[in-house]
């Protein structure tokens, strides 16, 4: 796979993660338990760049792949702890937030895109896929959504409608598309303990990247000084789900979960845990690596450890190089009406899909024989 292109990927599954950031996750300061920010930083990158690293070496059969595999797996939890460090430095916007009138349009404007030119690029391209075409509509009206209803559609049952409708559809396309590979990946143990670690720790850092779990409470007046755990509601994702929040002061530790963001938890360390399950099949299997293209997943891999930080804490980084005047960055992630990290979102989802499907042999071949039987 291009390097570069590999890079963009990685860039846009790393925001498109952290545009999932709650408000309420947002905290200021610029160090971590007395780590300075930068420390953190470097560890995200030195442990991306060895998996980089670790994908180029042995594609080149210059380490083993059980060397490489050491390699790789060091490097993600490097990164991921650097990562956890820098989503645990939220740093909040300081100025009111503007150009909120031309978010809906916007909204609107990037959902009408999608869905209809998702639907026409499959029509022209896989016309016997409708659920990829399902797909696009569904990641529309997640973008749509807040736009369209009133008070952003907190209570609305079309929300939970679409909310529940991703997971399906996605579980849909990848059982009918690849349910050889799900059979032959669950018989073997190499790629399906790799397959879940990786899911698991993409669904950790997932929690600490959209403010759902911390280690680095706000300390307030009147703050809760015991530990608890009571039900709570949390409107995000669109809608408002039932969840358990907890607190424990002596860790300390605080976080909720709700069913919406479980199932986001499962979307995303799903679609991750099956590329780098399925890459690991493809390496375990040969014995070389060089020069062949079994890397078309590995996005995937380096994907689930490249979520630098969310939506406050990009605020944050780029904040340090230009001061105040990238404030409009943060709320642009922040605001819920503002169509950048629903779009972010869809982004991630169709590029970790279009990943398995393609390093499977799924995708492409529908058009690849129709060119065929034309030529």
């Amino acid at each position: 796979m291009n390097i570069r292109r590999t890079v963009v990927h990685l860039i846009v599954i790393a925001v498109s993660l952290g545009s999932l950031a709650s408000p309420a996750a947002a905290h200021s300061g610029t160090t971590h338990a007395g780590t300075p920010h930068w420390i953190l930083f470097v560890l995200f990158v030195g442990g991306l760049g060895a998996i980089l690293g670790a994908t180029t070496a042995v594609r080149r059969d210059f380490l083993s792949l059980p060397l490489a595999g050491g390699l790789f797996a060091l490097g993600a939890v490097v990164a991921v702890f650097g990562a956890i460090g820098l989503v645990e430095l939220q740093v909040v916007g300081q100025t009111p937030p503007q150009l909120v009138e031309i978010y809906p349009l916007l909204s609107l404007l990037v959902a009408g895109i999608l869905s209809i030119g998702g639907f026409l690029f499959v029509r022209f391209n896989y016309p016997t896929k409708p659920q990829y075409a399902l797909l696009c509509i569904v990641l529309a009206g997640w973008i749509g959504y807040p736009a369209v209803m009133p008070n952003q559609g907190y209570s609305n049952p079309v929300g939970y409608l679409i909310v529940l409708s991703l997971p399906l559809v996605l579980g849909y396309i990848i059982w009918t598309d690849a349910r050889g590979v799900l059979q032959s990946l669950r018989l073997q143990t190499r790629p399906k303990v790799a397959g879940l670690g990786a899911g698991l720790l993409m669904s950790v850092f997932f929690a600490f990247s959209a403010g759902t779990m911390s280690f680095n409470p706000e300390q307030g007046v009147n703050g809760p000084t015991e530990a608890f755990i009571i039900p709570y509601d949390v409107a995000s994702p669109l809608v408002i789900w039932p969840a358990v929040e907890w607190y424990f002061p002596s860790i300390p530790f605080t976080g909720y979960l709700s069913i919406g963001t479980l199932l986001l938890m499962g979307v995303l360390g799903s679609l991750v845990g099956l590329n780098v399950a399925v890459v690991t099949q493809q390496w375990t299997g040969s014995e070389s690596v060089a020069g062949k293209e079994l890397f078309s997943g590995s996005l995937a891999v380096s994907g689930a450890t490249a979520c630098c930080c969310c939506a406050p804490a990009f605020y944050g980084v780029l904040s340090v190089l230009f001061g105040a005047a990238v404030t409009p960055v943060y709320w642009s992630f922040m605001i819920p009406s503002s169509p950048v990290g629903s779009t972010f979102f869809a982004a991630s989802v169709i590029l970790l899909l279009g990943s398995f499907l393609r390093s499977t042999g799924n995708i492409g071949g529908e058009v690849s024989a129709r060119t065929s039987v034309a030529a």
